[in-house]
């Protein structure tokens, strides 16, 4: 599981020999990212369950710059019989925050977020964190609750946001890991 470029830089991560997280390239990954942005269900866990509008390209742009500005930002990509396809992507904030999205409903629900979570947390060890904290997970989001849980996440806070939407923060100590 190891880099693949220069120190300093965002490097490629690798999770297993069919799955990888590649650091974003704009403009030229937004395009793929439109579909999972469109998707109810993205929606509905990533913007708190109010049917949200669905993002468009520039919006999208807009999110990733900002996330580029505070985070290291990847597309997951899973190795297919014609090459490497993007099918959503992480973030492992400067301080706080690993958002995720599976984009692509084909690879939902078979533990690739668990997989990349796991990765993750390494490139913050290799970055000698002391800790991952989510930024927030919505109680309703059961399968993300569940996923950081198994991965030795402790819920250390419950909050609402700033639509009332009840979530909670989660840490994991990689002193203990």
């Amino acid at each position: 599981m190891g880099n693949e470029s220069e120190e300093g830089e965002i490097t490629l991560l690798t999770a297993g020999e069919n799955l990888r997280l590649r650091p974003i390239r704009l403009p030229d990954d937004i395009a793929a990212a439109v579909p999972w942005y469109q998707d109810p269900e993205v929606l509905f866990y990533s913007e708190g369950g109010e049917l949200a509008d669905p993002y468009d390209a520039a919006r999208i742009e807009t999110m990733y710059q900002y996330l580029t500005e505070r985070a290291e930002v990847y597309m997951i990509e899973v190795l297919e019989e014609n090459g490497w396809i993007p099918i959503g992507d992480v973030s492992l904030f400067h301080d706080c925050g690993v958002p995720i999205v599976i984009g692509n409903p084909a690879y939902r629900s078979r533990g690739i977020g668990k997989r990349v979570m796991r990765r993750v947390v390494e490139r913050a060890k290799e970055l000698g964190r002391d800790s991952v904290t989510t930024n927030g997970v919505y109680v309703f989001n059961d399968r993300s609750r569940r996923m950081f849980e198994s991965l030795g996440f402790a819920e250390i806070e419950k909050f609402r946001d700033d639509d009332g939407n009840e979530c909670c923060r989660y840490r994991l100590e990689l002193d203990r890991v």
